[in-house]
């Protein structure tokens, strides 16, 4: 029984985390400008980062608990993060520059 109450909770878990995947997207998908996207990833990537150097390092047992509950969470950030898409960059007509030549027909 002990086992059914395991797999029924695991479930419920991921379905949690996958409807908030789903509600964060919706919420911010386009509404995020590129570079702030950018630097929220970096952040993350940078825990990723420490957390595995905490978990590895011998010297100290905090360091191990504090990295890895540190990826864990930027682990779990950064799967939350890959599926919001930032706000698409608009270019104006007359910024954007085209390196094909324009050939005009002749009137005559």
């Amino acid at each position: 029984m002990q086992a059914v109450y395991f797999i029924v909770g695991f479930v419920a878990i991921i379905v949690a985390f996958i409807i908030f995947i789903v509600f964060l997207s919706k919420r911010l998908g386009g509404n995020v400008p590129q570079s702030i996207y950018n630097v929220v990833e970096k952040i993350i990537i940078a825990g990723i980062i420490l957390g595995i150097v905490g978990m590895f390092q011998p010297w100290i047992h905090l360091g191990f608990r504090v990295g890895f509950h540190l990826l864990l969470i930027s682990t779990l950030a950064y799967i939350v993060w890959s599926h919001i898409t930032p706000r698409a960059t608009r270019y104006d007509e007359e910024e954007v520059v085209s390196d094909t030549p324009v050939i005009e027909p002749n009137a005559g």
